[in-house]
């Protein structure tokens, strides 16, 4: 009896490991003892290494009051649109996903709000006001990013300025910010470049957050480790007939690092780093539409026809999708729509006791 309930209770765990969370979440309130196995942090690690069809994320910046704000879709087609909790006009960086989870950025007034939000179990945490001031986001060379650190899952968030000595960091389990001197050396001027990535999508990969800095001809990786809350620098690929071109930018290829540089006209040059500071030229591929995302070793494009298509430089298979808008051809400032992968899970972000605290102790001063 003991064998065959234990049995049963390991066939009844991979059935719900493979549905949705929107599922998940009704049969936690039909049976206790399901509630209990949804509810166990190891079931929710599990749920989100299971391999599941990729999703995207659409939000749409400049959705009317009765539109929806979030699209998703995948290979069958638009999966779900929906009127997820609106957070305004005033969102200025939204990043994401790292397991189903978000990281938003709007600035109110002379204030800039930080909020991290899972869409699949609608919980969203405000974070708590910093204690030194931030420049807002228009200055491309601050950076607010996150990540997670993988060892205990604690979700963080990194506010960064080359033009100070000091930086800081939020950490989930600390639910506060802590101020630190870095180590990092960086020259922001006109031949030095250290922007925000222009497609916002996350340079996170297994711990670490990646910048490209581009200075003279040269590029070389800046990355920020989540666990050890450091700075790392090490070099970029090599420098050889082409120049590292304004508009390169870092991609994921899989588990590695990549570039995606301009060279010409057309024409692009694939990198992929094989181990810290060791770069491989992967492929010149050619590009004649927009770039709007990058995930798992391919490259979202924009045809002129409004719709979504997948590039794998792999494989170099395409694959096109059902969702069309106008909006896809825009950025986020003017009502543009973003696209972003996902991949929906049950992680929970609330406080404990599930407290929030007030907006105004949210906070944080923004100064010019």
């Amino acid at each position: 009896m003991a064998y065959s309930r234990a049995f049963s209770e390991e066939s009844l765990r991979e059935i719900l490991l493979s549905l949705p969370v929107k599922s998940l979440c009704r049969f936690k309130c039909v049976c206790k003892n399901w509630g209990n196995l949804i509810n166990n942090p190891s079931f929710t690690i599990d749920h989100c290494k299971k391999k599941k069809p990729p999703q995207h994320l659409i939000y749409d910046y400049g959705a009317t009051d009765d539109a929806p704000t979030v699209t998703l879709v995948s290979d069958k087609g638009i999966d779900e649109q929906k009127n997820f909790q609106r957070f305004g006009d005033n969102i200025t960086n939204l990043l994401g996903s790292i397991d189903g989870v978000f990281f938003i950025e709007r600035q109110i007034d002379n204030a800039i709000l930080c909020t991290l939000w899972n869409p699949a179990n609608r919980e969203v945490r405000h974070l708590p006001a910093a204690t030194i001031d931030f420049i807002p986001f228009n200055k491309h060379y601050r950076h607010l990013v996150f990540g997670l650190e993988p060892m205990t899952k604690d979700y963080k968030v990194l506010y960064y300025d080359p033009l100070k000595e000091y930086a800081a960091v939020y950490s989930c389990s600390r639910d506060s910010w802590k101020i630190f001197k870095h180590n990092l050396d960086v020259d922001v001027d006109e031949n030095n470049i250290f922007e925000r990535n222009r497609i916002k999508t996350t340079d996170y990969l297994n711990g670490y957050y990646y910048w490209l800095v581009r200075e003279n001809n040269k590029c070389r990786i800046v990355s920020f480790d989540f666990g050890n809350e450091v700075f790392v620098d090490m070099e970029g690929p090599p420098a050889g007939h082409e120049d590292y071109h304004w508009l390169a930018n870092l991609m994921l290829l899989g588990d590695s690092l990549g570039i995606l540089n301009f060279v010409d006209g057309f024409v692009h040059d694939v990198w992929v780093m094989i181990q810290p500071g060791v770069w491989n030229k992967l492929v010149t591929i050619h590009l004649t539409t927009r770039i709007k995302s990058y995930y798992d070793n391919s490259i979202i494009l924009v045809t002129r026809s409004s719709r979504l298509v997948s590039y794998n430089v792999r494989t170099n298979k395409t694959r096109l999708f059902e969702f069309r808008h106008h909006g896809l051809h825009y950025r986020p400032e003017i009502g543009g729509c973003e696209v972003y992968y996902y991949k929906e899970s049950l992680v929970t972000i609330k406080r404990q006791g599930n407290s929030e605290l007030h907006l105004n102790h949210c906070m944080t001063r923004a100064t010019y």
